[in-house]
């Protein structure tokens, strides 16, 4: 499904094959009867007696039905109704209780004949986004954390929390507190690396494990840990191992 330009609010039904993908936008599924058995990251659950699930784009996930079924479900741009940040914090999958579903009851009714009208599905989706975020419990502090009191350590975390993503010598800065040359020389005193090598060779541990596990195939690896295409992960374990990727996989 092409990313949406703006939020759309459905009903649909499922049937009972099961398939595989992931998307460009964000999207939010809604019990109204029957189940959904959902794995979303690695994470497994069932959307249907009283649970919801909200897959982030770009996220792979599998879905499967069984018997009759209807969902609303919200398909919401990646950007603009609330920070990317604050839809990943939140977990996959979430306990409608009783304020959500008074929710669900009004999007079902709504969409039951035709999508949401536009307005309506814009304030909709931003109401439930901001919604799931303020439920999320309060996150654990690890010993090395973003409040950490070492700015190194701040780092580490950053890099440890998100090495799939964009991250520059100016973000890991910023998160130590440190200006960025700096940061770079205490970096390397502390770890005997540069941030980037470091940060690719994080990369490149994350990636072999999703491999050995052989859940995701390799280009769905390849965007997991940040990586542009599947071709450009092929290379760095080449040059990493002098091996395949296939080969990779098959020393399980």
């Amino acid at each position: 499904m092409a990313s949406p330009h703006r939020p759309t609010v459905s009903t649909r039904s499922y049937d009972g094959h099961e398939r595989r993908h992931a998307h460009d936008h964000h999207q939010i599924v809604l019990p109204i009867a029957g189940t959904l058995d959902m794995e979303v990251g690695g994470a497994c659950g069932r959307v249907g007696d009283g649970r919801g699930v909200l897959v982030a784009d770009g996220v792979p996930h599998s879905f499967r039905s069984g018997g009759a079924n209807r969902f609303v479900v919200l398909d919401v741009p990646a950007a603009g109704l609330v920070p990317e940040a604050a839809v990943r914090a939140c977990d996959a999958f979430f306990a409608i209780d009783g304020a959500l579903d008074g929710l669900v009851r009004y999007l079902a009714a709504e969409a039951a004949d035709r999508p949401l009208d536009p307005v309506l599905a814009h304030h909709s989706a931003g109401l439930l986004l901001r919604t799931l975020e303020a439920r999320q419990p309060p996150r654990p502090v690890s010993p090395i954390s973003p409040v950490s009191k070492d700015p190194i350590d701040r780092a580490l975390a950053l890099m440890a929390e998100s090495c799939g993503e964009a991250l520059t010598v100016a973000e890991l800065a910023a998160a130590a507190g440190l200006a960025p040359s700096r940061f770079h020389e205490r970096f390397r005193a502390r770890t005997g690396s540069t941030p980037a090598r470091l940060l690719a060779d994080l990369r490149l541990d994350r990636a072999e494990a999703l491999l050995r596990d052989g859940r995701l195939p390799l280009a769905e690896v390849a965007l997991a840990v940040g990586f542009s295409d599947q071709s450009a992960l092929t290379r760095s374990l080449r040059r990493r191992r002098g091996t395949t990727p296939g080969a990779v996989r098959r020393s399980r």
